[in-house]
């Protein structure tokens, strides 16, 4: 029964290539450990490198993770992350060439939305105000808070000369 067994054994070995041959590494299914140690055939054994004593006193806490979950590895953690995710992650860094041309296409683009002031005629934005215009506004508003001109919403009295009459 031991060599039905083994021959059973040897022929699921010989099989189980063939069944995974169009699904991913990652999306394998986990299969039981197949151990010489075994007493029984009907009853999968673990191996003995998976049982550990959790009272092993330690040092670091690093090895009680480990004492507590044995099979617990960094490779373990990468087989359950896809292939094509670590396909995306940059290789090298992007150089500066690299970087100019990519935001090449960022360039100037022509205005179209010109027109002329009403009031000096030089050229504006549409629906702005004339830069020539602004500039000489803002210049009179300084003026006046220095109080070197009057406001602008004053009324000024002409100034009127008097004559002096000269007839007797």
């Amino acid at each position: 029964m031991a060599a039905l067994s083994l021959s059973a054994r040897s022929s699921a070995l010989s099989l189980r290539p063939s069944l995974n041959v169009g699904r991913p590494v990652w999306s394998l299914q986990c299969l039981a450990s197949t151990s010489s140690s075994s007493t029984s055939s009907s009853t999968p054994a673990l191996p003995l490198s998976s049982v550990a004593p959790i009272d092993t006193p330690s040092t670091s806490p690093i090895s009680s993770w480990t004492s507590i979950f044995p099979s617990f590895s960094l490779e373990s953690i990468l087989e359950l992350i896809p292939p094509i995710v670590w396909a995306s992650v940059p290789k090298k860094k992007t150089s500066h060439s690299r970087k100019s041309m990519r935001s090449a296409n960022k360039g100037l683009k022509n205005k179209t939305n010109l027109s002329l002031c009403e009031a000096c005629g030089s050229i504006k934005l549409t629906h702005h105000i004339c830069p020539t215009c602004y500039s000489q506004i803002s210049r009179r508003w300084k003026r006046e808070a220095r109080g070197e001109l009057p406001p602008l919403g004053e009324i000024r009295e002409p100034v009127v000369e008097q004559q002096q009459n000269t007839q007797p």
